[in-house]
């Protein structure tokens, strides 16, 4: 048995989504009590006062930046302890993760990451996303579908009055879309239709894409290709979106560290315990 602490996700981060957020990471320490372990939680807004000498292993929906600094503290004098990665988490902004999946070949759209003002002077082709760079999106606005230059010249204003200093502009890509969830390094892989299985939806952007076709495309093949892109990121709990196109490729439009896992809450709880279980296993055999 170890002592583990789990961290709950702020409702700041879960906008829209505070109950499904809190389904799994319940449903996660369930399981890992029941598996013998002694799991103690907190909420990352009243996470300053925990000693973390007192633990073996954190797991963290956290997303706070003071949260994911100090668990980054802990993380650097006991590496692998953290699930997902502190020091990853607080060293990538969306703008990071977008660069990290171009440089290692991650199927993706073309994107330019450029300040508001800069792009207010780029011409673009129609119709393309804005997202803020910095990081998540926690407002329906920080993330914008564009079908005109006036739009266009509206969101950017508007990135600039929230003193958002940095945009991606990301080309929007025609096809199915799909949400997928999987845990780096496990079996686990699961993707749905969102639009047409009316899955919920944080903002209704989703209504924006075409209706689906359903393209033929390789499941193991884009399992593996996510996978490559959590171990690039470092994340090992992880979700996103996609495009299938009608050449049956998947390009990745979005990529997240811990989501909620709504879908297939159930069979993702098992396999966050059982990896999050396999690593104290591996963390105490090395410290024979």
């Amino acid at each position: 048995m170890k002592h583990i602490l789990g961290i709950s996700r702020s409702t700041v981060y879960s906008p829209n989504s505070t109950d499904r957020d809190s389904a799994i990471f319940t449903a996660v320490t369930s399981r890992l009590e029941r598996m013998g372990h002694d799991v103690s939680i907190i909420n990352e807004d009243l996470f300053f006062a925990v000693d973390l000498s007192d633990f073996d292993l954190v797991f963290s929906m956290a997303r706070g930046h003071d949260v994911l600094n100090k668990l980054a503290h802990f993380e650097h004098e006991h590496p692998g302890r953290v699930i997902n990665s502190a020091i990853v988490l607080s060293q990538n902004t969306r703008a990071d993760i977008a660069k990290t999946l171009q440089a290692n070949n991650i199927a993706m759209p073309h994107v330019a990451i450029a300040s508001p003002k800069e792009l207010l002077k780029t011409p673009q082709s129609y119709p393309i996303w804005l997202k803020r760079a910095d990081a998540c999106a926690q407002k329906a606005d920080d993330i914008c579908y564009i079908d005109n230059e006036y739009s266009y010249h509206d969101a950017l204003n508007g990135f600039v009055s929230k003193g958002i200093d940095m945009v991606i502009a990301e080309e929007h890509l025609a096809g199915d879309l799909i949400k997928f969830y999987g845990i780096q390094g496990t079996d686990f892989f699961y993707i749905t239709y969102p639009t047409e299985n009316k899955t919920f939806s944080k903002f209704g952007l989703e209504a924006t894409n075409d209706a689906i076709k359903h393209y033929n495309f390789e499941m193991s093949k884009f399992k593996e290709a996510a996978d490559n892109a959590a171990r690039c990121l470092g994340i090992v709990v992880y979700g996103g979106d996609a495009v299938v196109g009608n050449d049956g490729k998947c390009r990745i439009i979005d990529f997240n560290d811990w989501p909620s896992f709504a879908p297939c809450r159930k069979e993702a709880a098992k396999a966050i315990a059982y990896k999050i279980n396999n690593i104290i296993l591996t963390l105490h055999d090395i410290s024979k």
